[in-house]
């Protein structure tokens, strides 16, 4: 998102000063990861938060929940990179590792996700959940 073929469409659809905004925020959070201990590292502690979530307490799904219909395209754009890149079932040797290496993770705003797996997670499935408010 942050290259040069990721912003030109931003800066087309909402403006070169809210994609400056947004680079800033990307930024910033760099900046958090690469200078904050990670006692207090939230993107350190996310990760974490998801391999406790899959390896001890056996969860394998996350369910990703904006409030705000603009962030429709949000859960399949972290499907997208967190389920490539972290679904491997082999170690770099080409090894089958023992163990679950990522979540299942998936979403919907608003409506679409009410009237399908809301209605599971409501009724006791028991599925770690991502609400994002804005």
């Amino acid at each position: 998102v942050c290259s040069a073929v990721g912003v030109f469409p931003l800066a087309l659809q909402y403006g070169f000063e809210n994609v400056t905004k947004f680079l800033e925020g990307a930024w910033s959070i760099d900046h958090h990861f690469q200078h904050t201990s990670f006692e207090r590292n939230l993107p350190v502690l996310l990760g974490l938060l998801s391999v406790w979530n899959v390896s001890f307490l056996d969860r394998p799904a996350r369910a990703i929940l904006p409030y705000c219909q603009a962030l429709q395209k949000l859960a399949p754009h972290i499907q997208q990179v967190s389920m490539e890149s972290n679904g491997k079932g082999v170690s770099i040797e080409g090894i089958s590792l023992p163990y679950q290496t990522g979540e299942i993770d998936f979403g919907e705003p608003g409506t679409n996700g009410q009237h399908s797996f809301y209605q599971l997670i409501h009724q006791g499935r028991v599925i770690p959940c991502d609400f994002i408010g804005i």
